[in-house]
């Protein structure tokens, strides 16, 4: 992806398996379907082109086309399990004509210029080092009035709390985070128009403490159940971390929105 692979190959099969049991099926970040909706709550994707960047198991894509009326929804990754495993799905939903899947190499995207109506992201860009280079890409392929729309973990303004320290070590990548008030004002100097950021932290400050609740209860013996006592421990601390960072302000989702320049044709 844009900006080079910034992170080691970490979904292994254990780690999508505790995603999953933390955030749902086909789901590798917080909210779900639920959340997703909210992302497009005001957004009309009838007939539109999308990528996805950072696909993970493909279901956001699946929901575009399903339920918000994408035409074509095309996602990408840099993991070979992933797109493999949301290229499987697409075929069990019976939406592969419509749902497709492509792994990429790190770097510019292998697409020209002006080739979607919509790009969006859920959670990924936080694993890009070079926010200046993913976000130029994204706009490069984008037609003329096409659409930015994503969600990404973003952070408070540095420097940073124990919690959020303690949190990011935890991490099995490298995560690179910036505030929502610079990713505006790059995505504005990039050349984006009409440019809307939404501060999602109060809402991940109650549904980080239902993941805690849970990693106390049910899912946990789920956890002890298919990794062992030592791990399902070790993957329940690691949320309490971030919760912790989450409420300290320095760990808050945010959505972001903007347009190309420009009239579609």
């Amino acid at each position: 992806m844009p900006g080079g692979q910034d992170h080691a190959v970490v979904y292994s099969d254990d780690f999508i398996v505790k995603l999953e049991l933390l955030w749902g099926d086909g789901f590798l970040s917080p909210g779900g379907a639920d959340e997703i909706a909210e992302l497009f709550r005001e957004e009309d994707l009838s007939g539109a082109s999308v990528l996805n960047l950072g696909c993970g198991l493909g279901a956001m894509d699946r929901i575009l086309a399903r339920d918000h009326g994408a035409a074509r929804v095309l996602g990408v990754d840099i993991e070979p399990q992933l797109v493999e495993r949301a290229q499987a799905a697409a075929k069990r939903d019976g939406l592969e004509d419509r749902v497709t899947f492509q792994l990429v190499a790190p770097g510019p995207l292998p697409f020209p210029d002006g080739s979607f109506d919509v790009v969006t992201s859920k959670d990924a860009i936080i694993c890009i080092k070079d926010k200046r280079a993913v976000y130029g890409e994204l706009l490069r392929v984008l037609k003329p009035g096409g659409r930015l729309i994503l969600s990404d973990w973003l952070s408070g303004t540095p420097p940073f709390s124990a919690e959020m320290h303690a949190w990011m070590d935890s991490a099995p990548g490298h995560y690179f985070m910036v505030t929502l008030a610079d990713t505006v004002a790059m995505l504005e100097d990039l050349g984006f128009v009409d440019v809307r950021s939404r501060d999602r932290n109060d809402w991940y400050v109650t549904m980080v403490r239902r993941e805690e609740a849970e990693m106390r209860g049910a899912k946990r013996a789920q956890l002890i159940e298919l990794f062992g006592e030592a791990e399902a421990q070790a993957w329940a601390e690691r949320v309490a971390k971030k919760a912790a960072a989450v409420a300290m302000g320095d760990l808050r989702p945010g959505h972001l929105g903007a347009r190309k320049a420009g009239h579609p044709t």
